[in-house]
């Protein structure tokens, strides 16, 4: 997926950095961006801490508010095909079609869309106006019919132990970073100067001494955000807030999560963080900026979090109505052939390619991830989590042939449309190492005017040389 970024950053922006971007927007976490590149979640980290400085933010939340101020709009790319396709219908197969698919969308063929449904997730940093108030402490919203209700907490003490010792944890993890800072300033590669702005000194570490530091540098942010996730747990436990209320219509619903995110700032800025005086920080070598940082840290964070989540359990909670989850994993069973399958229900995401289909997401014990659209109540897309390329022995490998009768009849026993459109569809197929695809795709009708205009639906199976199945995507199905 490509988004159009303002003429600067776009010159600005390294072509790695435009991928890692286009991932971030996609909501992926730090391991999602690192398997999709083939890259380390360090070499991640990197790529991310240079994006935040070009666009002058200290946190992912800002890169995304930031950003997404650019997202209005596509990139003429969008209406292309991602790949070389054969125009003829399905029932010309008689050999593998090539294909072009970039090794960074290998899981998965991702369309172009003006905006991903985990972009709705972050949309609480997306509206910032300059009039704010503080919800934890005070009921002081600005002048409107519907008026939030504060969050109420129990004023917890800040010398709780648990969560002072994980600030603890976090300022020992610093003081260990900046051992190795100070060791390496004195046998490393190391250039001195000042800053021209300011006029402070500054230490800028080369060449191989950057690597190390900056590893050890994200090694100690990775660290410190899984600190930061149980301590958000916490302290949302010990303060227990009470849920925003639902209002009585769906329209005073929109009208009330509005200004809800509109106080997000209050939470979320840097600007509030740096006037809160009893704000937690570590202060830390920052190898981009050549000195030392604060980092916020503690209740600031938790709360930026806590509102963050509150606000997606009031946006989720009439869909959340509509889940069955027996029957839902009863399904998913059914489909992938494991009755004994043991799924965990997450949240409601939306579906590749018609990110205004709303689906319950379900994850097994393995990490992958089955979605099931909310209004048919079926199967539409299932997401592999490989903790390392698949690689199959030469002995377990099926031929071409085998391989795409195990999709066709994996698609056509899952999906009533593709039985009546088939002889219509276009038909793909690729492979890359391991991975075999299998794609119907219904690109050949006009789509002017709809949903589907930009990314037509389609049905895409995708296979390890094995035969197991491991990838589906069907927006077949959802066309009304």
């Amino acid at each position: 997926m490509n988004y159009t970024y303002p003429m600067k950053q776009q010159s600005t922006f390294s072509e790695r950095e435009k991928e890692v971007i286009d991932l971030l927007l996609q909501g992926k976490t730090n391991k999602q961006i690192a398997l999709s590149l083939r890259i380390s979640r360090n070499t991640v980290e990197y790529h991310l801490k240079s994006i935040y400085k070009k666009l002058g933010v200290n946190s992912r939340i800002e890169a995304v508010l930031q950003l997404g101020k650019s997202v209005g709009s596509a990139s003429n790319e969008l209406g292309k095909p991602i790949v070389e396709v054969n125009t003829e219908p399905s029932n010309n197969r008689d050999k593998p079609i090539s294909r072009r698919i970039p090794m960074n969308k290998m899981f998965y063929i991702v369309g172009g869309g003006l905006l991903t449904t985990t972009l709705i997730v972050m949309l609480v940093m997306f509206n910032f106006p300059s009039d704010n108030a503080n919800v934890f402490e005070h009921n002081v919203i600005p002048d409107n019919t519907l008026t939030p209700a504060p969050i109420t907490e129990t004023s917890p003490s800040r010398q709780d132990s648990s969560r002072e010792y994980i600030l603890e944890q976090i300022r020992q993890l610093a003081a260990q970073y900046d051992q190795a800072v100070q060791a390496e300033k004195q046998t490393g590669k190391v250039e001195f100067s000042k800053d021209p702005s300011t006029g402070e000194d500054v230490f800028f570490f080369k060449d191989e001494s950057y690597e190390k530091i900056i590893d050890l540098y994200s090694q100690f942010m990775l660290e410190k955000t899984r600190f930061e996730q149980i301590y958000t747990q916490l302290y949302r436990d010990e303060i227990s807030p009470t849920p925003f209320p639902r209002q009585s219509s769906a329209e005073q619903d929109k009208a009330y999560y509005d200004l809800l995110a509109s106080q997000a700032d209050i939470y979320c800025s840097l600007e509030s963080w740096q006037k809160d005086s009893n704000a937690d920080t570590v202060v830390v070598y920052d190898p981009d900026e050549g000195k030392y940082i604060p980092i916020f840290m503690g209740e600031v964070i938790a709360r930026c979090n806590i509102y963050g989540q509150m606000l997606e359990e009031f946006r989720l909670a009439p869909l959340l109505a509509n889940v069955n989850k027996d029957l839902d994993m009863a399904t998913i069973r059914e489909v992938v052939g494991k009755p004994d399958l043991r799924l965990i229900f997450q949240t409601i995401q939306g579906v590749t390619n018609a990110p205004w289909r709303n689906a319950a997401l379900y994850v097994d014990d393995t990490g992958t991830r089955y979605y099931i659209d909310l209004e048919t109540a079926r199967l539409v897309q299932i997401e592999p989590n490989f903790p390392t390329h698949p690689n199959i022995p030469d002995n377990e490998k099926k031929s071409i042939e085998e391989l795409r009768a195990i999709a066709e009849q994996f698609a056509l026993a899952n999906s009533p449309r593709l039985r009546e459109l088939k002889s219509v569809l276009l038909y793909e197929e690729n492979s890359k190492g391991d991975f075999y695809f299998f794609r119907w795709d219904y690109r050949n009708k006009d789509w002017s005017g709809t949903d589907w205009m930009i990314m037509p639906p389609f049905l895409q199976v995708g296979l390890l040389a094995n035969g197991d199945i491991v990838i589906y995507i069907n927006t077949l199905d959802l066309i009304e």
